[in-house]
């Protein structure tokens, strides 16, 4: 007959960030299954519950690393499952919504542009899964940082992706327009997400510094947030992901600079 072994202690904590880690993937989940719903009978445009719930997957995705690094339960299969888990809520959901969007604001029944949102979902969740690749193994590696990021992380993305589809159906532009936002900002956040463009770690921009500063710093996100809603959220957004390009282009200069010095 074969013995049943008890877990460790050790073993069953890691239970507690893999369980976040599932919230993370049933966010994705749903996210889907309120897309395919709320598509198929026209509610909206781009369904903006679904949205949320890729919020509601990047808090869970913030939990899990935060109880692994508190409880000391780092494993490699909680980082597979973080990655399976990142790859459906962050990559295969904004997928979908890019492509819904092309659908739901360009007329493409008759068009080769139907051809573009294909195009450009399937680039976006395949830079993701070239992304989360990367990390992990870049992950077990020695030389690996976990104060920055080379390529923009695919939470990023998907939060850029996100909150720009919020801001579409706040303000008023032609249909054609915001499918050509939509698609055109799919391919973009997919080449950086593969690039080797450093980005600080979203969690070093908000601890790093004097304790006032912090919470000054965290009261006027949590406020502009409430007093703007989603022109707040895309901004903040914005500026993480133009932060990394910007960065390389003052690195750069700076560089030049000082091969200039005599």
């Amino acid at each position: 007959m074969k013995q049943f072994k008890i877990k460790s202690w050790g073993e069953t904590l890691t239970c507690i960030p893999c369980s976040l880690t599932l919230g993370n993937m049933l966010c994705g989940l749903c996210a889907l299954m309120y897309m395919v719903g709320g598509h198929s009978n026209n509610t909206f445009p781009v369904p903006s519950t679904a949205i949320w719930f890729v919020f509601a997957g990047m808090l869970f995705d913030s939990l899990d690393g935060f109880a692994a690094r508190k409880l000391n339960a780092e494993s490699l299969h909680g980082m597979q499952l973080d990655s399976l888990s990142d790859m459906l809520t962050f990559g295969i959901v904004p997928a979908v919504l890019i492509y819904l969007a092309g659908e739901s604001w360009w007329d493409t029944s008759s068009s080769p542009l139907r051809w573009i949102n294909w195009a450009a979902a399937g680039f976006y969740a395949s830079c993701t899964l070239w992304r989360l690749a990367y990390y992990n193994v870049s992950s077990l590696t020695e030389n690996h940082s976990k104060d920055r990021f080379s390529g923009l992380p695919s939470p990023g993305a998907a939060l850029g992706i996100c909150s720009v589809m919020l801001l579409l159906n706040r303000i008023d532009l032609s249909a054609q327009t915001m499918a050509f936002v939509a698609v055109a900002y799919a391919f973009i956040l997919g080449f950086l997400m593969v690039s080797s463009v450093e980005y600080m770690h979203a969690k070093k921009i908000v601890t790093s510094g004097p304790a006032p500063l912090r919470a000054l710093l965290l009261i006027l996100i949590i406020w502009s947030l409430i007093q703007f809603g989603p022109f707040a959220l895309a901004a903040l957004v914005h500026l993480y992901i133009l932060s990394g390009p910007l960065s390389e282009v003052l690195l750069k200069n700076d560089e030049e600079a000082i091969d200039r010095l005599p």
